[in-house]
């Protein structure tokens, strides 16, 4: 998942938290295991996203990189973003 962002004018409305909600109920209505996201443990931690020694993220604060499991097992190993994602405009 994405970090969420809404502009400063809409936020403290709950437009976040309704995104990742939904974000969550739709991988779980597919089927996924579990979910990954690069972001503030302050903010992802109320949907019970973790921080797991289990997971690497190499060149990333490990409190940032959180998981959530959506059924009963956690993911392990080394994680990498595609190719893409390292794409100069």
């Amino acid at each position: 998942m994405g970090p969420i962002s809404v502009l400063p004018t809409y936020q403290g409305q709950g437009i976040g938290a309704e995104l990742v909600k939904s974000a969550l109920s739709e991988l779980r209505r597919m089927g996924a295991a579990g979910c990954v996201v690069l972001g503030d443990p302050a903010y992802y931690h109320r949907f019970g996203f973790l921080a797991t020694p289990a997971l690497l993220f190499p060149g990333v604060p490990a409190e940032y990189f959180q998981a959530i499991s959506l059924n009963d097992s956690w993911p392990s190993g080394k994680v990498s973003y595609h190719p893409a994602f390292n794409a100069l405009a």
